[in-house]
């Protein structure tokens, strides 16, 4: 595994410079520096009861009016072909499985041939944070699982796995900023700007077995991981011939910022998600099919108000 990752790794860091070409020029008036402290557990379940603590988690896009936070076509339909049902989020030993199922239902007036399972976080988080799933992957290629966290402008895909089956996966930073755009007029749908790692195959089968992929968000560089292992990384600023800045010092002056990078402090939100794709037709898929995930983990350093430090016990 570990030869696959670290060609991988190789390709990234000298591909990631152009994943944005369009970068921001801006003046930094004092230096910037990164946080020197360890990461300290916030967030975490480990999913040993017997069924889904509603307390942590919503099994829909909680985008409803705040009454029905549910009730909208939107909610549990999001962008797949599938319904969003709280059936499909199951416990068994210490595991969470978001089930998809071949099972006809209707949401908001459509008509549906799937079912699936998803989860997102109560929780909010809004500082600089490490993500972290432990998870194995559904079986096939007519399949969409994610991890990500979401913020109305900000999104960041720890990974995604898009219809292509389970050892390509997708690394991608968007900035939606939906109510003022300055980029060319985007395509209706799309974010504003994106760093996106295209399609990598690892040739890693990641249905298998189960793995760890985590993102490590901190004030100047976005770092991906899988099973400890950096597979990619974002850098908040260039020099002003596009070189990435790497230093956790940065001196005042004019840099290139690359705009898909957050914009800190807005509140992004935990989702793992199971998706049936729409258009993929798999000689013969797999139902019903399941994300199996062992945990989902959230650290921080200088932790947020109304958070606080958590002591695993082994």
């Amino acid at each position: 595994m570990c030869k696959y990752l670290l060609f991988s790794i190789l390709f990234l860091l000298s591909w990631h410079v152009s994943a944005q070409a369009k970068k921001v020029k801006v003046l930094l008036d004092q230096s910037q520096q990164c946080v020197s402290e360890d990461y300290k557990l916030v967030f975490h379940d480990e999913f040993n009861g017997e069924k889904l603590d509603t307390s942590k988690w919503y099994t829909f896009y909680p985008y409803g009016p705040v009454s029905q936070p549910d009730s909208c076509a939107f909610c549990r339909t999001h962008v797949s072909a599938n319904i969003y049902r709280d059936e499909n989020c199951i416990l068994e030993n210490g595991i969470l499985k978001l089930k998809t199922d071949k099972i006809k239902g209707e949401w908001f007036g459509k008509s549906f041939d799937y079912t699936s399972g998803v989860v997102h976080s109560k929780q909010q988080f809004k500082t600089y944070s490490k993500y972290e799933i432990r998870c194995k992957l559904p079986k096939g290629k007519q399949q969409w699982p994610a991890f990500w966290i979401f913020g109305w402008n900000t999104e960041i895909d720890i990974f995604e796995f898009i219809c292509k089956g389970t050892e390509k996966i997708e690394f991608s930073i968007h900035n939606w900023m939906s109510d003022k755009c300055p980029n060319d007029n985007p395509k209706k749908g799309a974010p504003c700007y994106s760093s996106q790692s295209k399609i990598i195959d690892f040739d890693i089968d990641f249905s298998k077995e189960y793995h760890t992929f985590s993102v490590e968000y901190e004030p100047h560089m976005i770092k991906y991981y899988i099973d400890d292992i950096m597979v990619r990384y974002v850098p908040k600023y260039y020099d002003l011939k596009g070189r990435p800045v790497n230093n956790c010092n940065i001196k005042p002056g004019e840099y290139l910022m690359e705009p898909s990078f957050p914009n800190y402090g807005e509140p992004v939100q935990v989702i793992a998600n199971q998706s049936q794709c729409r258009k993929h037709k798999e000689k013969k898929p797999v139902y019903p099919n399941y994300m199996d995930i062992d945990y989902i983990r959230v650290y921080q350093k200088e932790i947020q108000s109304g958070l606080q430090e958590i002591r695993m016990t082994k």
